[in-house]
């Protein structure tokens, strides 16, 4: 796995995050509230089967298959749920998803309670292709740190690989193995776009 971050800080210069050797196999879940296409882009050109399905954290939709997924990646949205029960409640939604050892990959900034983040963030893809995002996050009263999120991940996968470097974070963690007994998942919240690997329409599902 290489993850690799350089310069920048929570206010400033920009971030470099290197995926071009990020491999994802099998069944991928995309989970975020901005579909920025790294996933689909990491994905596109494997020689591997691979099946990809964007979620949107907002709006109506499909029910996705529960069990499914071998992968998920959670990038920049946690961010976005502000409070520590909606974080929670979030990663339990997702152990539902994916296969029993099934593997979650999480990016995401390092903020803590009562600071701001505002960063560029240049991602680099395979083809020599170079992604940048504009991360912005003023909320003083939401806690994103990476020892918050590593704690509430705990308790549904094992973490087995972790990286923080300039305000950011990469957690590699797979799902326990044991059955919970767990009320149903409320799937309308999400949005699901359908990607197959080698096309880049995007089918959406309402």
């Amino acid at each position: 796995m290489k993850a690799l971050f350089y310069g920048g800080s929570i206010m400033g210069r920009s971030i470099f995050i290197n995926l071009e050797e990020e491999i994802f196999k099998g069944n991928v879940l995309d989970v975020g509230f901005e579909n920025y296409g790294i996933v689909y882009d990491l994905c596109k050109n494997s020689d591997e089967n691979i099946s990809i399905e964007y979620v949107e954290g907002t709006g109506g939709g499909k029910n996705l298959k529960q069990e499914f997924y071998d992968n998920c990646v959670v990038l920049f949205s946690l961010k976005d749920i502000f409070t520590k029960r909606a974080k929670k409640k979030f990663i339990k939604n997702i152990s539902n998803f994916i296969k029993d050892d099934g593997i979650v990959h999480i990016w995401d900034i390092d903020k803590k309670y009562k600071s701001i983040f505002n960063s560029k963030i240049k991602i680099a893809l395979p083809g020599k292709k170079i992604k940048e995002l504009t991360i912005k996050d003023y909320n003083l009263f939401s806690d994103n740190s990476c020892q918050v999120i590593s704690k509430i991940i705990a308790d549904y996968f094992n973490i087995i690989d972790l990286k923080c470097s300039d305000n950011i974070y990469y957690i590699k963690a797979k799902k326990k193995g044991s059955k919970r007994d767990e009320s149903a998942i409320n799937s309308s919240k999400f949005k699901v776009h359908s990607q197959q690997s080698g096309s880049s329409i995007f089918k959406s599902f309402y």
